[in-house]
């Protein structure tokens, strides 16, 4: 009876694997907008880079250098989103950096009022700031949304029954 109950487990883990790798293209939709930037890899390792045109659970529709591509969902390996970073990171990191510099110029020597200390840490702190965001503002990353299972992944079930032993054997390929 174990041997039978542990063969349905993997046989219904494998089942939901399979319905999660098909559920994710089908939800890619939701997750991105029309003129999207994307970069995917095709099936046959080529990388394309290129807006959405169209997107449905089957099919998706790239416009790549003012020409529109057509691709099903078995032509598409991986899926990748391209990002902003968030500015406000970048500007807070930078206002700080800038206050902290000033920190270490001015107040060893201690030459400096508190109104002249604000002033001068809110203009530093606006130059630090500036220059956080404008480096944030050039960083730009992909992000994998979909991943299609490789072909050649292989499950296998088998009973291993004996006076010694019963169980599954399980055995999966890549």
């Amino acid at each position: 009876m174990r041997t039978i109950t542990l063969v349905l487990a993997a046989m219904a883990v494998t089942a939901s694997l399979a319905e999660a790798q098909r559920v994710s293209f089908d939800r890619l939709a939701l997750q991105l907008d029309q003129g999207d930037p994307v970069t995917v890899t095709d099936s046959d390792g080529r990388r394309l880079r290129g807006r959405i045109v169209d997107l449905s659970a089957s099919t998706l529709a790239l416009q790549i250098d003012g020409l529109r591509r057509d691709l099903s969902r078995g032509d598409v390996s991986v899926f990748q989103r391209r990002e902003r970073d968030s500015l406000k990171n970048g500007a807070a990191i930078g206002f700080a950096s800038g206050v902290a510099i000033l920190v270490g110029l001015i107040v060893p020597d201690g030459d400096l009022s508190p109104t002249g200390f604000m002033l001068l840490g809110s203009l530093f702190g606006a130059a630090g700031a500036g220059i956080g965001a404008g480096l944030d503002a050039l960083q730009e990353e992909s992000r994998v949304v979909y991943r299609a299972a490789p072909s050649n992944r292989r499950l296998a079930v088998s009973p291993v029954v004996s006076p010694e032993r019963q169980g599954v054997a399980v055995s999966l390929g890549f």
